[in-house]
């Protein structure tokens, strides 16, 4: 007994001859969805992004074999468990995905609390059945390990056509950056916890001018313009454009972004030009963020006023190469491990702990949004004018969190107990920021006159239609955004033949900068997420469309 005990532990832990190629498929199953999602994000993530997912999926893989084997005291068996134990685990999101907002007899089929039941079952019917079973099992290992090598090397050939057609995430012009892509951080784990950054240059900047105004760049994510909101999710925003209209603001109307996603919108409207010509530098095929996200880290508006010494202060935001902007003074409420993209969350997302993640997650995009809105008011206390203020509020952006009167939601539980609708979500994130703002305004507005308050939406909703073969529907609405200004003198002339935020900035440098910046024309471009670089004019359809 004593020699056959041996025999199963020795062989289990240290004898074991991967030369053979005899019990593979539990180590591949368990790192394949590593390299999938790698595979399909290698234009955001930089490679190094893999190496703590795949040692501890490798080594727990390892460990869960060992220990069951010595239980089992069948090698074979214990493969097959750990193999069944990736498999289900790691296929628990994309069914989730897929079974996303369906629903039977008024009822949404695709709760956790649904879906996790057969899953579970899955586990413990299979571990019953490996632990019961008589048969030996042995001819399912060579037929899981030819499975498990075909798709990971289907995975790995994936990787090697973006390598080859260069979308990937180029870090050999990084060094200097504290991030090494969209998630890998060098920080250490407090820091990235940490509300602020500490490295803050200096609050009182004695060369600067402090007749210059002060500027709030208020982005709201996905907040559409009224025409746009009322046509395609039936709400009317009037009463709140209405009420800033009181405060002396100017509304945009028409008002359209000139791209459709937040980096592309934001690389133009703080860079001031259009962003087209990265086309000749990327390829339009190309997937890869990083010129991107190094212009827009790297922006011409916060490297501007800086050399005019302004204090410059990130709210909320992630963006840049090095998820943070590279002229700034002070960043706050960045909560950069709760927000930030990684390949580790991705995974998660994708497991039976994506329940628990996207709790943690939304609690944590709940405190960035309100600690926007509390820390802004402080700031004339700590710094001295003039100052810009640079505040991303994922405001009504999903996930939807916050109900009308800030009330915490749970995304698919509705507050009045009616199906879920992210429609009526979304609305309802518009009016929880429209009640933050107008006192927001107020406060801005009564601690320095002498201020300049942009909000614009980066871009408007994407409800009706598919991106890939998107109607002219979803081309309106994506489009249509919020934009209004608030300036010390009034002047708003200068702005009446403005549609786009591409001239934002170059008509305030120009009024209260004595700048002799050329206006460029209103144009509008149409493109997807997975070709960041090849732009469709859109302006025609837009211009067509006023008032929608």
């Amino acid at each position: 007994m004593n020699s056959i005990f041996y025999r199963v532990y020795s062989k289990s832990i240290f004898e074991v001859k991967l030369s053979k190629f005899k019990n593979i498929h539990f180590i591949l199953f368990s790192i394949f969805p590593v390299i999938f999602i790698y595979s399909q994000n290698i234009h955001l993530l930089p490679f190094q992004e893999l190496i703590i997912p795949l040692i501890i999926l490798i080594g727990s893989s390892i460990l869960i074999w060992s220990v069951s084997t010595l239980i089992s005291k069948n090698s074979i068996k214990s493969s097959l468990f750990v193999s069944l134990f990736f498999v289900v685990f790691f296929s628990y999101g994309h069914v989730y995905n897929i079974l996303s907002g369906i629903s039977i007899f008024d009822m949404d089929i695709s709760r956790h609390r649904f879906i996790l039941i057969p899953f579970i079952a899955a586990l413990i019917f299979g571990t019953l059945f490996l632990l019961k079973t008589k048969r030996k099992l042995n001819n399912l290992s060579p037929i899981l390990n030819v499975v498990s090598i075909t798709i990971v090397f289907i995975a790995v050939f994936n990787l090697g056509i973006n390598i080859s057609q260069e979308n990937y995430f180029d870090v050999n012009d990084q060094s200097d950056e504290k991030f090494l892509g969209v998630g890998a951080s060098t920080e250490s784990f407090s820091d990235m916890f940490s509300a602020e950054n500490e490295n803050i240059i200096d609050a009182s900047k004695t060369n600067a001018d402090p007749t210059n105004p002060d500027i709030y760049y208020i982005i709201l994510d996905e907040y559409g313009s009224q025409p746009a909101l009322k046509n395609f999710l039936d709400y009317d925003n009037s009463s709140f454009l209405s009420e800033i209209k009181t405060k002396d603001f100017f509304i945009f109307s028409p008002s359209y972004t000139n791209y459709p996603t937040t980096v592309q919108s934001l690389s133009s409207s703080l860079n001031m030009k259009y962003i087209n010509y990265l086309s000749n530098e990327a390829g339009v095929e190309s997937k890869n963020y990083h010129l991107l996200n190094q212009l827009l880290s790297k922006n011409q508006v916060m490297n501007i006023l800086q050399n005019k010494h302004y204090n410059i202060i990130n709210m909320g935001a992630l963006w840049g190469p090095n998820n943070e902007f590279t002229y700034v003074d002070d960043n706050r409420c960045e909560f950069k491990e709760f927000n930030r993209d990684s390949l580790m969350r991705e995974l998660i997302q994708i497991t039976m702990l994506s329940y628990a993640q996207e709790r943690l997650v939304e609690q944590g995009r709940r405190d960035r949004v309100l600690c926007v809105f509390d820390e802004i008011p402080k700031l004339n206390e700590e710094f001295s004018s003039p100052k810009f203020v640079f505040a991303h509020i994922m405001l009504p952006h999903a996930p939807y969190i916050f109900g009308p009167n800030g009330e915490h939601v749970t995304p698919g539980n509705s507050l009045n107990n009616e199906p879920w609708d992210p429609k009526h979500a979304h609305v309802d994130q518009i009016k929880f920021a429209n009640k933050k703002l107008i006192p927001l305004i107020e406060i801005i507005l009564n601690k320095n006159p002498n201020s300049i308050i942009i909000l614009q939406g980066d871009t408007g909703s994407a409800f009706n239609g598919n991106w890939r073969s998107p109607s002219n529907d979803l081309i309106i609405e994506r489009m249509s955004n919020l934009n209004a200004i608030y300036l010390p003198n009034g002047n708003y002339e200068l702005f009446e033949n403005t549609q786009t935020p591409i001239n934002t900035f170059r008509i305030i440098f120009n009024e209260y900068f004595n700048t002799d910046y050329t206006l460029l024309e209103n144009k509008m471009y149409w493109s997807t997420g997975s070709t960041p670089y090849l732009h469709d004019d859109v302006t025609n359809l837009l211009v067509e469309n006023d008032g929608i």
